[in-house]
């Protein structure tokens, strides 16, 4: 005849069944060395892309103001040699790129993050096609001049 477990005998085995899987043994001391290892490792990306990310936030914020000095010191230029609406749409267009280049400073990488995807979703067709012309024009840089398509 078979006897049936009761409730506390089958709970007892069940903690014991968890004790054995709790045991270190080298196969789980492994494992959690290679968690702990990739951990490190994807908190060390997420710093490096962090920092990378800052890094061009700033070179292309200083990038934005430089432009839009040239533009506003060559309206006057723009002025005398093609005339004064000509020049005023030179000055607006500074306005325009400084402040382009003043929001992107007062943006944390979080906040640019979040309003890249937000543009992805809304947009993806665009969002692709830049991709594609970022790409496009990085490759063409690498390439340098003296390479043959």
């Amino acid at each position: 005849m078979v006897k049936k477990k009761s409730a506390n005998e089958t709970a007892a085995a069940g903690a014991e069944a968890g004790d054995i899987a709790a045991i270190d043994t080298p196969e789980n001391a492994d494992r959690a060395g290679w968690r702990d290892q990739a951990d490190e490792f994807a908190k060390q990306a997420k710093d490096a892309a962090r920092n990378a990310a800052s890094g061009a936030k700033n070179t292309t914020g200083d990038a934005l103001h430089g432009l839009s000095k040239l533009i506003a010191d060559t309206a006057e230029t723009v002025d005398s040699k093609l005339g004064p609406q000509y020049g005023d749409y030179a000055r607006k267009a500074a306005e325009a790129v400084s402040g382009a280049a003043k929001s992107l400073d007062e943006k944390d990488i979080d906040q640019l993050t979040e309003e890249a995807r937000n543009f992805v979703r809304k947009s993806p067709a665009v969002a692709i096609g830049a991709a594609a012309i970022v790409g496009f024009v990085l490759m063409r840089m690498m390439r340098g001049p003296n390479d043959e398509a």
